[in-house]
C-alpha cells in the first residue's frame, strides 16, 4: 500500500514541480536555520559542564550594593546587571584561606590569578594569557588531559600545564611532556611542561598556560593584605546544597574584618535602607558561569542571544510552514474529481487519508534531507558569522536528524490534515460531476498570509534598525582621534626611551605613555554623590598624550584652558563628566578646585553601549606608564611599523612580533553586536525570500481558481489595467493590515535593544515606511507577474465548457 502511495505521490510532485520546488526550498531552508540554530543554542549551554563534580563546584563573588535592591539577579532578557549592584570575584589572599579552614562545608578551595606572560621560543616572544593556580587545581576542576594526569601536573614550582593549542603552535605537536619553556623577564626562568590538556572543551577559564600561583609576585607579598584583592577563587562544597550557609559564613568572615561600624558607615554615607546587608557573598555554580554576564569573569555570553535565535529559527520555520500548508490546502480543493473516482474504484476513507498523508511526509522527508546537506556545506559560513567551530560528530548529526523526522512527522499531519479529513469526506456524485467549488474559504489563506507577511515586515524593519544604529556608531565622533595609532603595552619604564628614538624618524608623528586607558591594567577610585556611589578611572599618563590620540582640553566658566606643557604633577585633568558630577557637589568642588588643573572633553573609548565614565588623569613619571601610543604618518604606516619594531629590539633586546592598531581595539568593542546584525541580516533575507517564493505559489494557485472570474471581466469589455489592479488590490490590502500589526512589534523590539546602548538612534517612522515600500514591492512584482498570464489567456479557451 505505501509503495502505491509513493509512486503517487512522486507522480503529483512530478506534475506540480514548481509548487512542489516552492515547499522544498522553503522548508529545507527554514530546517537549515533551526539545525544552526540547535547547535548554537546546545553550545551556549553546555560551558562547564563536563567538570566530574560540576554541582559542587562554585565561584566565590563579592556582592557590593550602592542602591536598596531586592533581587541581585538580573532579568533573564536584560543585557545588563541589576542597577546599584556590582559582584566581584576577585579577592585577597587572607579572606581565601579563612575562609578555606573555617569553614567546614567547603571540601577544597583553588585559587586562581591571571596575568599576560611573555614566552621566549626560538628566540622569538609571545605574549600569552596565563592562569597561576594552586598545585589541586586540577583534581578540583575535571578537565580533560591529553598527555600526563592532574595528580601530578603541578607537583613542583617549575611545573608547566599547557593547552592542546599552545603545544601546537610553539612546538608544532601535541605531545610536548618533558619540554621546557622560557619566560621572558630578568632571570628568563624555565618550566618543565607536564601536562596538555584538549582545547576542544567549553570552559569560561580558556587561557593556553598554567603555572602555580605561588610564582606570582602577588602572592609572595600579599598575605596578609585585607586590602589588595586580586584573586579568583573556585570552591568544591560537601554538599551541593550548602551553598546558602557558605554565603553567610563568607559575609560573616568580611564583616569581622570590617567591623559592622564600618558597614554602618557605608550604609548611611550611601542613604541606604536599614535593612540593606551592603555587602554579601554570591557561590555562582561554575556550570552557570558562561550565561551570566554580571560576572566580570572569564569568557561570557548571554543567554539571549539564545533567545534571539530560537526566535528568528522558530519565526522563519512558521514563515515556511504557513507557506506548504497554504499551498497545500490551495491546491489540494482541485483534486476533487481524483477523490471521487478513487471512492468509485473502492478505496476507502482510511485509503484516502493515508495518500495525502503519505505524499506530506515524503515531501516532508525530501525537505530534511536537504536541509542537512545544507547545514553541513554551509558550516563553515555559519561558524565565521556566529564566531564558533562547529564540526558535526555522527552523534551530533544522527542527533540532527531525529528532531528533523519529529517535526517532519508534526508536520505530516498539520498539512496532510485539511485534504485528509475534509476531502476524503465529501460526496462523490458531486466530485464526478464537477459540482461544488474548487476554492478554500479565503478567510483561512488570508489569516495565514497576514501572519506571514506580519512577520516578514519585523524581519525587515528591525534589520534597518540595527543598519541605523551601526552606522551611527561608525560614523559617531568618539571624541579622540583612532586613525593611525598604534599601541605597545608591558613598556614599564621605557616610554621616554622610546620617544626619543622615535622621534628621529618622519614616519612617527608623536608617541606619549599612559597606564588605566584603553588597554592595559585599570586603577578606580570612587566618591559619593547625593547618597550614590560612583566609580572615577584613573589615568597615568605624559604630556604628549592628548596631542597623540586627539583629545581636546576645553575651556569651562570659572576654569580657563590648561596649557599641557606646563601642567604640574599637583594638578590633574579631568572629563567633563566628572567635572560636571563634581559641580553638583558644593563642597566636593570646594575640596578639588585646587587639584583640578583642566577639563578634558568627553570620549568614548568604551562601546557606546557604556555612557562616559569619570576619568581623572595625572602626570606621571616614565616607571609609572605601561602602554606606549605611537601616532603614524599618513600614507607611511609600513615604514612607521619597521621603526617601531626596530626600536622595540633595540631597548628590550626582544622582538616585537605584534603591533596592535587603536581602532581595531575600539572595534572590538562591538563585536557581538556586530555578529548579531549580520545574524538578523541573513535570516531577515532568507525570511523574505521564503515568503516571497510563497506569496508565488499562493497567487498562483489563486489566479487559477478566479481565472473563470477574470474572463468573463475580460469578455464584458475589463482592459489589463483593471485586471491587473483587481489582482494586486486584494494583495495590496493584505501587505498594509500585515504592516500595520507589525509595527508595535517591531517598535517594542527595536527599543528594547537599543536600550542596551547608553547613546543611539532614535526609532523614526521612515523605518517602516521603508520596509512597507520593500514588501509592497514584493507583492507587487509577484502578482503582476501572474497577471500576465491572465490578460494573455484567450477567455473562449476558458469558458468553452460552461
Amino acid at each position: 500500500m505505501f509503495k502505491n502511495h509513493l509512486k503517487t505521490a512522486l507522480r503529483l510532485f512530478i506534475r506540480n514541480k514548481v509548487y512542489t520546488l516552492i515547499n522544498l526550498f522553503g522548508l529545507s531552508l527554514a530546517l537549515m536555520i533551526c539545525f544552526f540554530a540547535y547547535l548554537y543554542i546546545s553550545d551556549e549551554f553546555i560551558y562547564d559542564r563536563f567538570h566530574k563534580n560540576s554541582d559542587r563546584l562554585f565561584l566565590i563573588n563579592q556582592v557590593n550594593y550602592s542602591k536598596d535592591v531586592t533581587d541581585i539577579e538580573a532579568d533573564f532578557f536584560s543585557l545588563k546587571a541589576v542597577d546599584g549592584i556590582k559582584k566581584s570575584p576577585i579577592h585577597n589572599l587572607p579572606f581565601l584561606k579563612q575562609a578555606e579552614t573555617t569553614i567546614p562545608e567547603i571540601e577544597k578551595l583553588v585559587r586562581i590569578e591571571t596575568n599576560y606572560v611573555k614566552v621566549v621560543k626560538d628566540g622569538l616572544e609571545f605574549e600569552e594569557y596565563t592562569k597561576y593556580v594552586d598545585e589541586d587545581f586540577f583534581k578540583v576542576l575535571g578537565f580533560e588531559f591529553l598527555f600526563g594526569n592532574a595528580e601530578v601536573a603541578l607537583n613542583d614550582l617549575s611545573s608547566a600545564v599547557v593547552s592542546e593549542d599552545f603545544a601546537i603552535k610553539h612546538f608544532g605537536k601535541t605531545n610536548v611532556i618533558g619540554e621546557e619553556i622560557s619566560l621572558g623577564g630578568k632571570d628568563n626562568p624555565i618550566y618543565v611542561i607536564k601536562g596538555v590538556l584538549s582545547s576542544s572543551q567549553k570552559s569560561v577559564i580558556k587561557t593556553n598556560l598554567f603555572l602555580r600561583i605561588e610564582l606570582t609576585s602577588y602572592f609572595k607579598t600579599n598575605q596578609d593584605n585585607w586590602q589588595y584583592n586580586a584573586v579568583a577563587a573556585f570552591v568544591l562544597l560537601n554538599n551541593a546544597e550548602s551553598d546558602a550557609i557558605v554565603n553567610d559564613k563568607l559575609r560573616a568572615i568580611e564583616v569581622g574584618q570590617r567591623g559592622e561600624a564600618s558597614l554602618v558607615s557605608q550604609r548611611e554615607m550611601l542613604k541606604l535602607g536599614k535593612e540593606n546587608p551592603v555587602v554579601t557573598y554570591q557561590l555562582k555554580p561554575i556550570a552557570g558561569l558562561f550565561l551570566d554576564s554580571s560576572i566580570p569573569y572569564g569568557l561570557s555570553s548571554s543567554p539571549v542571544y539564545s533567545m534571539i535565535l530560537a526566535a528568528i529559527a522558530i519565526l522563519i520555520l512558521i514563515i515556511a510552514c504557513i507557506n506548504y500548508l497554504s499551498i497545500s490546502i490551495a491546491s489540494s480543493a482541485a483534486r476533487r474529481a481524483e477523490i471521487a473516482i478513487r471512492k468509485v474504484v473502492g478505496a476507502d476513507l482510511w485509503q484516502l487519508k493515508g495518500q495525502f498523508y503519505s505524499e506530506s511526509f515524503v515531501l516532508t522527508t525530501i525537505a530534511i534531507l536537504i536541509g542537512f546537506t545544507l547545514t553541513q556545506a554551509l558550516m563553515p559560513m555559519f561558524n565565521e558569522l556566529a564566531a564558533k567551530e562547529f564540526d558535526l560528530s555522527l552523534t551530533e548529526s544522527f542527533t540532527l536528524l531525529g528532531y528533523g523526522f519529529i517535526f517532519g512527522l508534526l508536520l505530516t499531519f498539520l498539512a496532510g490534515g485539511y485534504p485528509a479529513q475534509i476531502l476524503s469526506r465529501f460526496k462523490v456524485l458531486g466530485g464526478l460531476k464537477g459540482k461544488g467549488s474548487h476554492r478554500v474559504k479565503p478567510g483561512l489563506l488570508k489569516g495565514m498570509v497576514v501572519f506571514q507577511f506580519t512577520l516578514c515586515m519585523i524581519f525587515i524593519s528591525t534589520s534597518l534598525m540595527m543598519k541605523k544604529q551601526f552606522t551611527y556608531i561608525n560614523n559617531k565622533d568618539l571624541g579622540f582621534d583612532k586613525e593611525q595609532v598604534v599601541y605597545v603595552d608591558g613598556v614599564w619604564g621605557k616610554t621616554d626611551l622610546f620617544k626619543q628614538e622615535l622621534a628621529k624618524h618622519p614616519a612617527v608623528i608623536s608617541a606619549s605613555g599612559s597606564t588605566g586607558i584603553f588597554v592595559g591594567s585599570s586603577s578606580f577610585g570612587a566618591f559619593v554623590l547625593n547618597g550614590v556611589q560612583q566609580r572615577v578611572q584613573k589615568v597615568q599618563m605624559d604630556k604628549d598624550l592628548f596631542s597623540t590620540i586627539g583629545l581636546e582640553v576645553i575651556d569651562v566658566e570659572g576654569l580657563p584652558k590648561v596649557d599641557l606643557e606646563n601642567l604640574s604633577k599637583e594638578k590633574s585633568l579631568v572629563n567633563e563628566t566628572y567635572y560636571n558630577a563634581i559641580q553638583q557637589d558644593s563642597a566636593m568642588a570646594r575640596s578639588m578646585a585646587s587639584r583640578i588643573g583642566g577639563v578634558v572633553k568627553d570620549f568614548h573609548f568604551e562601546s557606546l553601549q557604556n555612557e562616559v565614565s569619570n576619568i581623572i588623569f595625572s602626570v606621571s613619571d616614565k616607571n609609572g606608564l605601561s602602554t606606549l601610543f605611537v601616532k603614524l604618518a599618513p600614507n607611511q604606516i609600513e615604514a612607521g611599523l619597521s621603526v617601531l619594531k626596530a626600536t622595540y629590539a633595540q631597548l628590550t633586546e626582544q622582538p616585537l612580533n605584534e603591533v596592535r592598531f587603536l581602532d581595531d581595539y575600539i572595534n572590538a568593542r562591538y563585536k557581538d553586536s556586530e555578529k548579531w546584525q549580520k545574524i538578523v541580516n541573513v535570516s531577515a533575507s532568507i525570511g523574505v525570500l521564503i515568503a516571497s517564493i510563497g506569496l508565488f505559489g499562493l497567487t498562483g494557485i489563486q489566479m487559477d481558481n478566479q481565472m473563470k472570474e477574470l474572463s468573463i471581466r475580460k469578455v464584458l469589455g475589463a482592459g489589463s489595467r483593471d485586471i491587473t489592479f483587481t489582482l494586486n488590490k486584494q494583495s495590496f490590502i493584505i501587505t498594509l493590515v500585515s504592516s500595520f500589526i507589525s509595527i508595535p512589534v517591531s517598535y517594542y523590539l527595536m527599543e528594547s535593544w537599543l536600550t542596551s546602548f547608553a547613546y543611539h538612534e532614535s526609532i523614526t517612522p521612515d523605518l517602516f515606511m521603508l520596509a512597507m515600500l520593500l514588501l509592497l514591492g514584493i507583492t507587487a512584482l509577484t502578482v503582476t507577474y501572474h497577471s500576465v498570464k491572465v490578460i494573455n489567456s484567450n477567455p473562449a479557451n476558458v469558458l468553452r465548457s460552461e
